[in-house]
């Protein structure tokens, strides 16, 4: 679900040296390294994201929650792309959901789940 830098810009695979001018176009390893580290980033963004997800509702902290939901929108045509950020978006507020009701079943039992 998450896509190299590269394939945002249109470098199919293909990484810029910083040295070099941004038409030169270098492969081979040092375009993998660049590309895992990319990944990488995205992430432990996405992961961090979630996390505080979690943290927020097991605190009761409705608009941590809420900031983070926003964050979360906000970052995600960075973090995986304008293409992707509807799909990411909604995937996001599923687990979200999930979440919520995981944690508020745990805290006040299955109980408090039904009307």
């Amino acid at each position: 679900m998450l896509v190299r830098l590269g394939e945002i810009l249109g470098l199919s695979g293909l990484a810029c040296n910083p040295d070099r001018s941004p038409s030169r176009p270098v492969t081979g390893e040092h375009a993998r390294l660049e590309g895992q580290f990319w990944d990488t980033l995205r992430s432990a963004g996405v992961g961090l994201l979630l996390l505080s997800v979690v943290i927020s509702t097991i605190a009761g902290a409705e608009s941590a929650l809420l900031f983070t939901v926003l964050a979360a929108w906000l970052l995600f045509p960075v973090l995986v792309g304008l293409e992707r950020t509807l799909d990411a978006g909604c995937a996001f507020m599923l687990i979200s959901v999930g979440v919520v009701l995981v944690v508020s079943a745990a805290q006040n039992g299955p109980g408090s789940l039904l009307p």
